[in-house]
């Protein structure tokens, strides 16, 4: 029933994903709402919800145009069900705005195969990082993503290694103009950098750790068939499966170098994968199987609540 609703691009199943996707981050937020009313707090939340919505169309927009998956309701689903399996990333503002920055600079990142405006495409996807970087600091590791996706694809075009570096040195630039005229005096100016931390203790709490658990063996049960389709793959289709699995390590790279873990940096990698799993979903042919695991994904978050 399930992959039979889901496996089409119908409006009723993106309804059917929004709906659960609200009711779900209302439920995450319900504290909000039995506290004193504020409207600066109930404006948050709604924003909170819009990037989270934002998150999911940025996601199944780039996977479309650039056929990281096939024309279907899966991703949107996936994405839903995972994101409210991580209740701590749904209540902290800055990861959602992190993760919606850098969702966007990863569609110029994977847009790059098609050798168009590569500068541009370049330019826009450093700039989104590193605003993404002034909500999760962390956010930068995704500059290497740039790197690595002009290497996959093996552009000769030595010039554009540059631009990242001169973003960088722009954004840093006049950053720190806001701070010396905010402050001052350059002696007063003081730039305090989050230390890498390998601190998990936060991963003890059972909530979290059922939803990591889940999100790691989803991924080792169907990255394998993403390796396989990967070898089939004409040589012009490889580069996106790469791309992909590049982003995937990459973000792991985030959640181990991140500060202050809480479970919520998870939300990061969620956009790998949902486009590994979501092709699992498209090529298995266990339909027994492949229904068993969509109910289980959307029941995951109401465990988790549960528990």
């Amino acid at each position: 029933m399930l992959t039979k609703f889901f496996g089409t691009a119908k409006p009723i199943a993106v309804i059917a994903v929004l709906t659960y996707m609200i009711i779900g981050f209302f439920y995450s937020n319900k504290s909000v709402f039995m506290a004193p009313f504020s409207w600066v707090e109930l404006l948050k939340v709604f924003g909170m919800l819009l990037l989270f919505i934002l998150a999911m169309f940025v996601l199944s927009f780039v996977a479309q145009k650039n056929d990281l998956t096939k024309r279907n309701s899966y991703r949107i689903l996936l994405f839903g069900a995972f994101g409210l399996a991580l209740p701590e990333a749904l209540r902290d503002g800055s990861i959602l705005i992190g993760g919606a920055l850098v969702l966007i600079a990863l569609r110029r990142v994977i847009s790059l195969r098609s050798e168009l405006h590569m500068e541009r495409k370049i330019l826009d996807a450093t700039f989104w990082i590193l605003l993404a970087s002034l909500a999760v600091f962390y956010s930068w590791v995704y500059v290497i993503a740039i790197y690595l996706t002009l290497l996959i694809y093996r552009s000769n075009k030595l010039h554009m290694l540059f631009i990242p570096i001169v973003a960088i040195c722009s954004f840093c630039t006049v950053g720190y103009a806001i701070l010396l005229y905010y402050y001052g005096a350059p002696q007063d100016v003081i730039v305090d950098l989050p230390a890498i931390s390998f601190d998990f203790k936060a991963y003890n709490n059972l909530q979290i750790l059922i939803a990591i658990a889940f999100l790691i063996g989803t991924l080792l049960w169907t990255i394998w068939s993403y390796l396989r389709e990967q070898s089939r793959a004409s040589s012009v289709l490889k580069g996106r499966y790469a791309v992909v699995l590049t982003i995937l390590f990459i973000s792991f790279a985030f959640i181990m170098m991140i500060n202050n873990k809480t479970g919520a940096e998870w939300y990061f990698i969620l956009p790998p994968i949902v486009i590994i799993v979501s092709n699992y979903l498209e090529n298995t042919s266990s339909l027994l199987f492949k229904e068993s695991l969509l109910w289980l994904i959307i029941i995951l978050p109401i465990i988790i609540h549960l528990v």
